[in-house]
């Protein structure tokens, strides 16, 4: 049977992502802290990166992991989201701090 043909047979399984634009991470979080992060997290070709929503708190609330990270997962568990897709052309989020990438200096603008 078909997810298609028959949509109450759960022939799928579907995972919400959260999409969010990289200006609410750091340069520096983007360039030393992601391409080391302690959970799946993977690059999304040269501008971004898909991240799994952690559950272990023990992990993701850790004193290495940056602020702006920790903040993204709770917005992202808040809507239940399995993961988070940074991407540059992605949506701003009002409650989230925002980082200017135009001086790369990863100071909050």
């Amino acid at each position: 049977m078909s997810l298609v043909t028959n949509p109450e047979v759960a022939a799928h399984e579907f995972a919400l992502m959260l999409a969010l634009s990289t200006a609410h991470m750091s340069p520096g979080t983007a360039a030393d802290w992601m391409p080391r992060c302690p959970w799946a997290c993977f690059a999304k070709g040269e501008w971004g990166w898909f991240m799994y929503v952690c559950d272990d708190v023990g992990v993701t609330e850790a004193a290495d992991v940056p602020l702006e990270i920790r903040s993204a997962l709770h917005v992202a568990r808040q809507l239940r989201c399995q993961w988070i897709m940074w991407d540059c052309d992605a949506p701003i989020v009002a409650d989230l701090p925002e980082y200017d990438w135009g001086a790369a200096t990863g100071e909050m603008s």
